[in-house]
């Protein structure tokens, strides 16, 4: 009987585990790589964007988001969304969009909404 050489099987076998793991690596690289590259053009032409998320507790946070002549504050838990505030005021939203924000919050009075 013929006995089977247990080194040359396990040099056999740790070889096709390199190239195979090798190879998924590879192919991973080139979708991270695709999407990457799909992603980074639509980011430019997107009508939709999110400038601020804040967690205000477990499962609540705050947001801010621009839209097209607007920056919507939104109030977001886990079963509901709700817009807390419109901020159409173009100075405003432009200093919120270039995060150009005093930090001195006594500047501007508040208004009443009620």
């Amino acid at each position: 009987m013929d006995q089977p050489n247990f080194i040359y099987t396990t040099l056999k076998m740790l070889g096709i585990l390199i190239v195979l793991t090798g190879g998924l690596y590879a192919c991973l690289q080139l979708v991270k790589r695709l999407l990457n590259a799909a992603g980074s053009d639509r980011k430019t032409d997107q009508l939709i964007r999110v400038l601020n998320v804040r967690p205000i507790g477990i499962k609540k946070q705050i947001a801010l988001v621009e839209i097209p002549g607007a920056v919507l504050v939104i109030g977001m838990t886990g079963d509901r969304i709700q817009l807390l505030d419109k901020i159409v005021d173009a100075e405003i939203r432009n200093r919120i969009s270039t995060g150009h924000i005093s930090e001195d919050r006594g500047q501007q009075p508040v208004p009443d909404k009620g």
